[in-house]
């Protein structure tokens, strides 16, 4: 089983507990170009650490999507979905990962036409745990929709996908289990619940960088 998106050390090491492999993320809040050569100092201190790190693109500008994908920076790309504009770039940028395309929004943030496009470029759909934690009980009820909704255009069209916590501490960690029976409530099979653990996750780690 595979945990593709932990955010603190806390959260990884209690992940290492449950998962056969944990990829540490380091969230990148960007309104302008960042400073590279300390990022990749940075990344790879991290590399050092942790076996495996992806960033997670946190962004309003799409154009910097782009920009970090151009760098090579040899971490997994993740995009923070939310935005429209930047959910259809970090897909036809061809990132590793978008997460939780309809966060903050009031609909899915993915229709047809992106799932097309997430499947032709290989980028996965992160259905991530942590938004849920977080809402009071109508916000969930509106989440668990979008994310349906999602699930459902990701299984016909055939889009990579994957079951993550996103954990920000070790609190919001959870086990497998726990992480399937959310895939389950999506309306997943079992089956495909653990494929979200284990098949794709394992495919975008075959990439590393």
């Amino acid at each position: 089983m595979v945990e593709l998106d932990v955010r603190s050390r806390e959260a990884y090491d209690m992940a290492k507990e449950w998962f056969d492999e944990v990829v540490f993320t380091r969230k990148l809040i960007l309104e302008s170009s960042p400073d590279w050569d300390s990022l990749k100092e940075e990344l790879k201190v991290l590399r050092e650490t942790y076996d495996t790190v992806a960033l997670l693109i946190v962004t309003k500008k799409p154009s910097l999507i782009r920009e970090v994908k151009n760098r090579n920076l040899k971490a997994l790309l993740y995009v923070q979905g939310g935005n429209m504009r930047v959910n259809r770039f970090a897909l036809e940028a061809g990132v590793d990962a978008l997460i939780s395309p309809w966060f903050g929004r009031m609909d899915a943030g993915f229709d047809q036409v992106l799932a097309k496009l997430a499947t032709k470029n290989d980028v996965a759909i992160g259905f991530s745990l942590e938004p849920l934690l977080r809402a009071n009980p109508y916000e969930k009820v509106q989440i668990l929709r979008f994310m349906i909704k999602c699930w459902q255009l990701v299984e016909k069209y055939r889009v990579p996908r994957f079951l993550t916590s996103s954990a920000e501490n070790k609190w919001q960690v959870r086990a497998p289990k726990d992480l399937m029976s959310l895939g389950i409530a999506l309306g997943m099979e079992i089956p495909q619940a653990k494929a979200s653990l284990s098949f794709f996750p394992e495919k975008i780690l075959r990439r590393r960088y």
